[in-house]
């Protein structure tokens, strides 16, 4: 039996030979996508072959609709309905619920067992399943009877679905899979998502309102993001918060992917790195484990560097007890008390800030910097659609060593970098970032970025940067 990609390409190959001897018989070109001017003529070839072509205005009728998809995904989640059918596995199925003519065992479960378990109507439950089982996330396999798929799995927390149901304050705790992202992403950016088009269209001013943010608009409140989160309100919110961050890095390459970019070990003994907004240090902690000749200084708010001084005396004690690890607290918006670093370490900390906020960080940075100082910021560096700007093409590592394919676009058709960075205007005042973008801040600062560092397909980049 053939590969399904082997199948999958044979497709292609004999519907592009269909629509191509079409477009002979018709002494017509297929219409060309980059062409704004949709006449008639140019629709009819599609429409006389017998391939289900995507007309303009059906695309874009079915991506102003696509939020409907996140719904569900929503609906799914928090309805332990992934949980309900991994427990079903292989069942029984009665005449009474597929029509059948006979009892048959079969992979799934149908909506009425899934109704039984997490109370919901059982047709809504289809209704919600269908436009993921069409997205390839879930599969029915029969009418009303849905099985899991390589990706629907993901939304599985591994957990017993009735537990899910009755504590979901404690749902990602500990749990497998996604589920914690996917509820963050189908809740509060959802909701918040909702009213970007007011922020933005109506509010077009640089530097508005640091706390109206579509966020603020749709929970009605006038407090940061993770002030909100903090509210007894939003215990659940705060709880699944803090998982959802876990699993993404799992998703995102690991801390110590770090060291796939920047040289670390070419840096001379006892060289010191101020990871400014570490966190727990968990960057420097690999970092540190592969490079046992450097030191760090691991700043952050008081409560963080308590657990970052139990973090490290646990996995890495010797380097706590020698002293080549040390903590301090910092508030990043404020003067940098270390005067003598020879790298400041900035690990995504600028995609959470407006450019107002993430240049008062930079300049704190560069007021402290020797004229030897390096400044490393780890992002994402937002690819430009029509391929990168080749006027940063004297950095090194500025211009991405992959080219892609014509017809494809330059960004391989990618949308998780952008989608991200609407994600950063819904919850936040954020911004995730292009290399120009990056550079003019830098400027504004007092930096010049003097290497970028790529790891492939990997978005996380590191942009190292020199005073100026």
């Amino acid at each position: 039996m053939a590969s399904t990609v082997l199948e999958l390409s044979a497709l292609i190959s004999s519907s592009a030979a269909v629509v191509d001897a079409r477009c002979k018989a018709l002494s017509r070109t297929y219409p060309d996508l980059d062409n704004p001017s949709n006449t008639a003529d140019d629709e009819s070839v599609p429409r006389s072959s017998s391939l289900t072509c995507n007309l303009p205005a059906q695309k874009v009728l079915e991506t102003s609709l696509a939020f409907l998809i996140s719904a569900a995904l929503g609906v799914v989640s928090a309805s332990a309905t992934a949980e309900i059918i991994r427990e079903a596995g292989p069942q029984v199925v009665s005449l009474f619920l597929t029509g059948s003519n006979s009892n048959n065992e079969m992979q799934g479960c149908h909506i009425e067992e899934i109704a039984k378990k997490n109370g919901m109507d059982p047709l809504k439950i289809a209704r919600v399943l269908r436009p993921l089982a069409t997205q390839h996330i879930f599969r029915e396999v029969s009418p009303d009877v849905f099985a899991h798929n390589r990706v629907s799995t993901t939304l599985d927390t591994g957990k017993n679905s009735q537990e899910v149901l009755a504590a979901p304050e404690d749902k990602h705790q500990g749990a497998k899979g996604f589920a914690a992202i996917v509820e963050l992403n189908t809740d509060e950016t959802f909701k918040a998502g909702a009213y970007i088009r007011d922020v933005v269209v109506t509010d077009r001013r640089a530097g508005a309102d640091e706390l109206d943010t579509p966020l603020n608009r749709a929970f009605n409140t006038h407090v940061g993001l993770f002030s909100w989160l903090e509210l007894p309100e939003n215990r659940i919110r705060f709880r699944r918060f803090g998982m959802a961050m876990d699993a993404s890095r799992r998703v995102s390459p690991p801390p110590s992917s770090a060291l796939d970019r920047f040289n670390w070990s070419s840096l001379p003994e006892n060289t010191l790195i101020v990871d400014v907004g570490a966190g727990i240090g968990s960057v420097s902690f690999g970092i540190a484990k592969a490079n046992p000749n450097l030191r760090f200084l691991i700043q952050d708010k008081a409560a963080v560097i308590q657990e970052g001084k139990e973090f490290w005396e646990n996995e890495l004690p010797d380097t706590f007890s020698s002293g080549r690890v040390s903590f301090q607290e910092h508030d990043f918006f404020g003067p940098q008390p270390v005067k003598n670093a020879d790298i400041f370490l900035l690990c995504r900390i600028c995609h959470d800030w407006s450019d107002t906020y993430t240049l008062r960080i930079l300049k704190h940075l560069r007021d402290a910097a020797q004229s030897t100082t390096k400044l490393i910021i780890q992002e994402r560096i937002i690819p430009f659609v029509c391929g990168e700007n080749e006027s940063y093409n004297h950095i090194p590592g500025a211009m991405p060593t992959a080219i892609s394919p014509k017809p494809l676009l330059a960004n391989m058709g990618r949308m998780v970098p952008y989608l991200i960075d609407m994600q950063m205007m819904a919850l936040l005042s954020g911004c995730e970032r292009t290399l120009p973008h990056y550079s003019k801040l830098a400027s504004a600062a007092g930096w010049e970025i003097e290497a970028v560092y790529r790891a492939g397909a990997d978005p996380m980049n590191q942009m190292v940067l020199r005073p100026i």
